[in-house]
């Protein structure tokens, strides 16, 4: 097998080929004539220039509002979440006590009646008080 044989270049060969068209960014000229502020063509653009500036601020007042009103109602969502955790809450601790009463009673201990009627009737005032503030 014959040895291959390097092509040789000059310097001047590698210079025109790196500033070819191929070795350039391919961006998009620049359009460098200006036009006349008194032709069609200037007007035409600015009209359509006009309609899209109106077009795209009104997309980002909508959004906006959207996202403010889905901000109001996460809000309102979160207020009756914690209105349900306060009557849960509340739940729980007389439902506690109320067990606590039926294993104190096995040993020894007992709530009256009207101890077991004051918690109940608690928890049920506070519910309704809740509940009322829910639906406003």
């Amino acid at each position: 097998m014959a040895p291959r044989n390097p092509v040789k270049r000059d310097s001047d060969d590698l210079s025109s080929d790196c500033s070819s068209d191929s070795f350039r960014k391919s961006t998009k000229p620049k359009r460098m004539h200006s036009l006349d502020k008194d032709s069609d063509e200037y007007k035409r653009r600015r009209e359509r220039n006009n309609l899209a500036v109106k077009k795209s601020r009104s997309k980002t007042k909508l959004k906006t509002q959207q996202t403010v009103e889905r901000v109001n109602q996460l809000r309102q969502e979160n207020e009756m979440l914690e209105a349900k955790i306060k009557i849960l809450t509340k739940e729980l601790s007389f439902l506690k006590d109320l067990f606590l009463a039926h294993a104190g009673s096995a040993h020894g201990q007992n709530l009256t009646d009207s101890e077991l009627r004051y918690l109940k009737n608690e928890v049920d005032s506070q519910a309704v008080i809740d509940s009322a503030n829910q639906s406003a």
